[in-house]
């Protein structure tokens, strides 16, 4: 018998706003988090609202405060763009491996950032996601 690896878990009472979580098999950033009651027994749950870090959907989900969910750590990293390529993906180099990495970037990325230029990104799952985008080049 194959031993199965253990995923990192968090209560759904534990979870914040800003903690990222597996939703259906894509990252999710919870946005929102209250407590609601429901049936006429007064049961509480937890409602949290997620946002996929792919897709940009939002989602409502109504869960018991002791259910798990799959948390995620994402590290924020920081990278120099070396190339861009048409239509839509730049060429990075990580500033703390020196790693080329490929990324797709939004148009509106495209269209604001230079060669040269310093980003702040992410990797999950093998893809890269650009969340910030500095003007210029490092000043360390």
């Amino acid at each position: 018998m194959a031993a199965l690896s253990a995923k990192p878990m968090i209560k759904v009472a534990d979870a914040k706003v800003g903690t990222c979580i597996m939703n259906r098999g894509e990252p999710a950033k919870v946005t929102q988090k209250e407590r609601v009651t429901t049936g006429t027994h007064m049961h509480s749950k937890t409602k949290l609202t997620v946002q996929g870090i792919f897709s940009g959907r939002a989602e409502t989900l109504t869960l018991g405060h002791h259910e798990n969910l799959e948390d995620i750590e994402i590290v924020n990293k920081k990278g120099q763009v070396v190339a861009k390529i048409p239509p839509e993906q730049i060429q990075i180099m990580d500033l703390m491996s020196y790693e080329t990495l490929n990324a797709a970037v939004t148009k509106e990325q495209f269209e604001q950032i230079s060669e040269g230029s310093v980003v702040t990104f992410i990797e999950i799952q093998g893809k890269i996601i650009v969340i910030e985008i500095r003007e210029g080049k490092e000043q360390e």
